[in-house]
């Protein structure tokens, strides 16, 4: 995959002269870059393509295509978030391509990380509002990746018992999950059916996708906008910031339903996309863990993660559901 210099870059988006070379910042599913120039300090995306190079249906560009539209919404809308940079050139909204690589540019934010200190409940709550109103989806239930991780009663009891015939350590953990893995299972089918209120949305309100500046936090990096119910992300976003604490999870639902924000009709399942993602965890594990199919390369210790997650399964599923039933 070719690395663009930085005298590729600036030449592509108009940036002026370079005043050194691209500052690698991160390395992962996407390489980013600190890019200065005499016109100022910018921040540089390359994509890591498909096949070689090679741009297909259904994968990178396609993405990119939705996501770049709707973050061009949202800018138009006012949301705090990153300046993009149009280059010369376009080959995909704001990216262009250099060799073989997708690359974009937003101008750089002098900014923080987010700290326990940082008081963003009322923004929060009000910008996932915002970013709901967007662009509803005139249509009853839930889009198919939340079926990625329902998987049928027989699906966990083979796995369950081949991991006793196996003598996995975590296997008599897993068996006594097994009733509160098939009761929420049939409760997330149950809203895959019937959620009423689903939205285009970032789709990846996470800490380190938010920046503390001068003026105020900022959302960034909107390359996974997706379909989603906007009362099960304002759940998961609420509890992701909130550590799971009743006092901020409020503050923040306040401050989304105060700026319209919808809830009314989710009641004890506020939390069902945190409890879909601990399946999600729970059966990609168990699979590593069985051997049938290779760890991600973020798993660290999968026979640790499992032992863990089962562990904690039964306890954090009864506390977000008395959780959900003490929130607005």
């Amino acid at each position: 995959m070719h690395v663009p210099t930085a005298a590729e870059v600036a030449g592509a988006f108009g940036l002026g002269e370079p005043t050194g070379e691209l500052v690698l910042v991160r390395r992962g599913d996407t390489d980013t870059w600190r890019l200065e120039t005499d016109g100022g300090s910018y921040f540089v995306k390359g994509y890591w393509t498909e096949t070689g190079g090679q741009f297909v249906a259904g994968g990178l560009t396609d993405q990119l295509r939705l996501a770049m539209a709707f973050e061009a919404r949202a800018l138009a809308a006012g949301m705090d978030m990153a300046e993009p940079i149009a280059p010369l050139e376009p080959v995909l909204g704001w990216a262009t391509r250099i060799d073989d690589r997708l690359v974009r540019v937003n101008r750089w934010i002098e900014s923080r990380g987010l700290e326990p200190d940082d008081d963003i409940a009322e923004w929060l709550g009000r910008t996932m509002a915002h970013v709901h109103r967007l662009q509803p989806v005139r249509a009853t239930g839930l889009p198919d990746w939340w079926r990625t991780a329902l998987r049928p009663r027989t699906d966990w009891e083979e796995w369950f018992a081949e991991a006793r015939r196996r003598g996995k350590s975590w296997s008599g953990l897993a068996q006594g999950c097994l009733p509160q893995i098939i009761e929420a299972t049939a409760g997330i089918e149950e809203l895959c059916h019937d959620a009423p209120d689903c939205v285009t949305t970032h789709g990846d309100f996470k800490t380190h996708n938010l920046l503390i500046t001068p003026r105020g936090p900022v959302l960034i990096d909107w390359d996974t906008v997706r379909v989603d119910s906007a009362a099960l992300e304002a759940g998961r976003v609420a509890y992701i910031f909130g550590a799971g604490e009743l006092e901020p999870m409020r503050r923040i639902l306040t401050a989304y339903v105060e700026a319209g924000g919808e809830l009314t009709w989710i009641g004890s399942d506020l939390f069902a996309s945190v409890v879909r993602n601990q399946l999600q965890l729970l059966f990609e594990h168990v699979l590593v863990s069985l051997g049938h199919r290779p760890a991600a390369r973020w798993m660290a210790d999968p026979e640790q993660a499992l032992t863990e997650l089962l562990t904690a399964l039964p306890g954090k599923l009864g506390l977000l559901s008395q959780s959900a039933n003490n929130l607005p």
